[in-house]
């Protein structure tokens, strides 16, 4: 093979969405920030947790710096995401802000049991707590949370890696709502039990936020079909194209959250000409992404009942 037929069959590959790139301008600035208000706010909190004993504060310090984690992991995963597509690499590297996800799960989990194993130990004889130090401190971390949650809020509904990090602060946004009431309890009734009870809640809430991401994430690198999506209304939708006979070996998946990709067969008539297959390929392309937003879908056509689908762009010989 000469070298100019080589380079003319020269596998090239362009990111098939450029528009995720482009919904992502401005996300890693906001993340910096919020990295940032995390990492102050962890500091606080484990400060505050040293001078009034509680545990509660500590327990939403842990989140916190939890937080600042998984942010910094999911800046990382945007920026290794957005490498060029390669001929090994032909869905580029998406997949890194579920790796990202699944590790931010697996840590959710394990602080939700070191933090009750914690509670427990003092559920047996609870220290005694300084309310006011512990009030102060638990509404400076919610000041906190509440700025973060605005900063991710809108990227974190299209991007699991990104709502990762959004389901950390919003479980650390309701654990210091318990923080505050539990301080205000124990600045009423003295009772420092009321401070491992909110710990125990922040515990709950942790656990929640990381069973759901986990699951989320196993979804998506099990290849499962979007939970959003029914296949079986994809199907009939290809199916109401004119000219489709019938759907059959039908694959929908999710790269990564936004990119959703297809793959299966479509029965036409054996009649069709390949310019007539190409025509009703094209329609059922640009169905599937304004009416399902399936970004990438390749579609191999089947005559129906083995028949041939005749080109009209080959001449009959005599």
């Amino acid at each position: 093979m000469s070298a100019d037929v080589r380079r003319r069959t020269t596998l090239r590959y362009i990111p098939p969405v450029p528009e995720l790139h482009e919904k992502r301008v401005g996300l890693r600035r906001r993340i910096r920030i919020a990295i940032g208000i995390a990492a102050a706010a962890t500091l606080l909190e484990v400060v505050g947790s040293w001078f009034s004993g509680s545990l509660a504060l500590l327990s939403d310090a842990g989140h916190v710096g939890t937080d600042a984690f998984a942010l910094g992991l999911s800046l990382w995963a945007l920026h290794i995401s957005e490498r060029p597509h390669t001929p090994e690499m032909s869905f580029g590297y998406h997949r890194t802000e579920v790796l990202a996800a699944l590790a931010n799960a697996a840590l959710l989990l394990t602080i939700a049991g070191a933090l009750a194993a914690e509670a427990y130990g003092r559920y047996e004889a609870a220290p005694p707590v300084s309310g006011g130090l512990m009030l102060l401190v638990g509404l400076a971390g919610l000041a906190a949370n509440l700025v973060m949650l605005a900063l991710l809020r809108t990227s974190a509904r299209g991007n699991i890696n990104v709502r990762g990090a959004f389901l950390h602060v919003y479980g650390d946004t309701l654990g210091s709502i318990a923080v505050v009431a539990g301080a205000v309890l124990i600045q009423v009734t003295r009772e420092p039990l009321f401070d491992v009870i909110a710990a125990l809640l922040v515990v709950i809430l942790i656990a929640a936020s990381g069973a759901r991401l986990l699951g989320d994430s196993v979804r998506i690198i099990l290849e499962a079909s979007p939970a959003e999506l029914v296949p079986q209304d994809v199907a009939e939708a290809i199916a109401s194209i004119p000219g489709v006979r019938g759907v059959h070996d039908l694959h929908i998946w999710t790269v990564t959250s936004g990119f959703l990709v297809l793959a299966g067969h479509i029965l036409m008539s054996g009649e069709s000409t390949v310019q007539d297959a190409s025509a009703v390929v094209d329609r059922i392309q640009a169905m599937l992404r304004e009416r399902f937003s399936i970004a990438h879908s390749t579609l191999q056509v089947d005559s129906l009942q083995d028949e041939i689908i005749a080109s009209s762009d080959v001449e009959k010989r005599p």
